[in-house]
C-alpha cells in the first residue's frame, strides 16, 4: 500500500477534501509505523542479534542494539536510534544514530549519524522499508566499505594501518559496553531498552534452555544447504543460486 502526501499536490483537492484528509494524516502515520514493525518481525533471521523497539513517547523514535558475533567488530554492543520524518511514509531517509559514536567509516565520530545515501538513494514507499535500515547496519559492521565515508580517519586506517584499525575498533568496543547502562534524556522511557545483572534464578532456566535449542539447530542444520544472505550489491534477500 503507498500512501500519497496529500499536501503536495493540493490543486487536486478542493480546500474541504484537504482539511478532512489532512485530519487522517497522522492516522496514515501511526498505521505505517505499524505496518514496518510488522514487516520487521517477518525477518527473524535476517535481523538476527538485532533488537528495536519504537519509544513510547514518540512513535518516530525507535531504539535499537546490536550484537556483534563475527568480523572486526566481534563481541561489540552498540547501541542507535532510529529518527523517522514527521511525514511519514512520505519521507526521506530515516536517520540512524549511535549512542555513543562508534568508530567506523560510515559513522560520524562527533554527532553518531551513520551515512546512509550511499545505499539507499532516495526513499521511496513501498520499495524500502525500516527493516532495510537495520539490514544496512548488520551489512555495513560486518563488511567495511570506504566509499562516502563520514570518518576519514577510519576509511584511511582500515586502507593503510588494519592493525590500527583493528586498536581502534577494539577499543570503541570497550567504550560502548561501559556505558551501555548510562542514563541519558531516552533512559526514562518505558520502551528503552535496558540490561539487568545475571540472576541463576531468574536467568538461568533460560540460559540453559537457549543453549539446548542451539546445540540441536545446529544438529539439524548441518546436512542442510545453507542460503545467501543478500544479493550482491543489494539489500533484497534472497535463496543461493548454487
Amino acid at each position: 500500500m503507498e500512501f500519497r502526501n496529500i499536501t503536495s499536490e493540493p490543486h487536486f483537492l478542493d480546500k474541504d477534501t484537504q482539511e478532512v484528509m489532512g485530519t487522517y494524516q497522522p492516522v496514515f502515520m501511526e498505521y505505517s509505523i505499524l505496518a514496518e514493525y510488522n514487516a520487521l518481525r517477518d525477518q527473524p533471521k535476517i535481523l538476527q542479534d538485532v533488537y528495536v523497539m519504537p519509544s513510547a513517547k514518540d512513535p518516530l523514535h525507535w531504539f535499537g542494539l546490536i550484537f556483534l558475533r563475527s568480523g572486526y567488530y566481534a563481541g561489540a554492543v552498540f547501541r542507535f536510534h532510529i529518527f523517522i520524518g514527521k511525514s511519514f511514509p512520505q519521507i526521506d531517509i530515516p536517520n540512524i544514530v549511535f549512542s555513543p559514536p562508534i568508530f567506523h567509516p560510515k559513522v560520524d565520530p562527533v554527532s553518531g549519524y551513520m551515512e546512509t545515501r550511499s545505499a539507499f538513494g532516495k526513499w521511496q514507499v513501498g520499495v524500502h522499508h525500516i527493516w532495510h535500515l537495520l539490514l544496512y547496519i548488520k551489512k555495513s559492521l560486518l563488511v567495511i566499505e570506504n566509499r562516502d565515508s563520514v570518518n576519514q580517519v577510519a576509511a584511511d586506517l582500515f586502507t593503510h594501518d588494519l592493525a590500527e584499525f583493528q586498536t581502534r575498533v577494539t577499543e570503541c568496543i570497550i567504550e560502548c559496553k561501559d556505558h551501555l547502562n548510562d542514563s541519558n534524556q531516552f533512559s526514562t522511557d518505558a520502551h528503552y531498552l535496558r540490561f539487568s545483572s545475571y540472576n541463576p534464578n531468574i536467568h538461568g532456566t533460560f540460559r540453559k534452555a537457549v543453549i539446548a535449542n542451539a546445540k540441536s539447530s545446529g544438529t539439524a542444520a548441518a546436512g542442510n544447504k545453507s542460503l545467501s544472505w543478500v544479493k550482491s550489491g543489494s539489500l533484497q534477500p534472497c535463496s543461493s543460486q548454487d
